[in-house]
């Protein structure tokens, strides 16, 4: 099932042999740039959460607003959790709806890219770099064949060493704003990966520090994903990765640094609400992220 907003879509995912439905399709954008009212997108979610016959629900951008449909998807989870379970792909603000599914249905997801946006999509239209370098097809490589990343950068000495749990987050914006509200989920037993755009350093900081101080935010350990734009500087790479770092000496937990998802050239898939392992290499003092397969 995707949710689909031109022929160039349409086109990148029947050249992989995927069959396009756009039954819960219905874009009236408001004058915020949603896709429609909170009404309407919430009913038509509900609607295609609650169809027996939609295996995967997969978004068409980032889902600004979805934190807004929060309160309707809860009152209806009871309808919802009757269905056959669905699996979710996207990221950004679609990390409200991934929440939901994860904490109040015990869904996973794929938290990968959108379908606006990806290799598949870059190689009709070159201007659109964000995540050109993930095919459609690795969401499924993902599900069917599990996930295996190297290179993942401990940032303190808490990180070295073997940690499990269930995989949650996705962007950092997202998780602050479900923060202190009802709808806030539970962390001891998690991995949270996070990944956030047009966030400054300073920004981060600030926002690192509040979690920090968190009476309530104490995951098993969390993984940094890109935050820098397309277009920056080593520098500026470097200054991020600085903020990341010195908060990482400030936590008991383990944290790690792998700017290979979030919105960049490259965001690979994780499945979200599924257990994953990062183990830690003595010798290259590097660590690899491993998920089984879901399918």
């Amino acid at each position: 099932m995707t949710r689909t907003s031109s022929p160039e879509i349409e086109t990148a995912f029947s050249r992989q042999c995927y069959t396009v439905d756009k039954r819960y399709l219905d874009q009236k954008p408001t004058r915020l740039g949603y896709v429609n009212t909170d009404e309407n997108r919430a009913r038509t979610l509900i609607n295609a959460l609650s169809d027996r016959n939609v295996r995967y629900l997969w978004f068409v951008r980032g889902g600004s607003g979805a934190l807004n449909l929060y309160p309707a998807l809860h009152a209806s989870r009871q309808r919802i959790s009757a269905s056959t379970p669905k699996i979710l792909i996207g990221f950004s603000d679609v990390t409200a709806i991934h929440s939901f599914v994860s904490h109040e249905l015990n869904w996973p997801g794929v938290h990968g890219v959108v379908a606006s946006y990806n290799k598949e999509m870059h190689e009709i239209d070159k201007s659109k770099k964000l995540s050109m370098n993930n095919s459609l097809n690795e969401v499924f490589e993902a599900l069917s064949h599990g996930v295996n990343y190297i290179g993942i950068e401990p940032m303190n000495r808490q990180a070295t060493k073997t940690v499990s749990g269930k995989l949650d987050g996705g962007n950092l914006t997202l998780v602050q704003s479900l923060f202190s509200t009802v709808y806030e989920g539970s962390y001891s037993d998690k991995i949270m990966m996070l990944e956030d755009t047009e966030v400054t350093p300073k920004q981060l900081d600030r926002t690192l520090h509040q979690i920090e101080y968190s009476r309530t935010f104490h995951p098993r350990a969390i993984i940094f994903g890109q935050f820098y734009g397309l277009n920056a500087s080593d520098e500026e790479k470097s200054l991020y990765r600085y903020v990341i770092k010195q908060f990482a000496g400030r936590v008991n937990y383990p944290v790690y640094y792998y700017p290979e998802f979030g919105h960049g050239e490259t965001n690979q898939p994780f499945i979200l609400g599924h257990q994953a392992s990062i183990l830690c290499d003595s010798l290259s003092r590097l660590c690899s992220l491993s998920q089984t397969p879901l399918t």
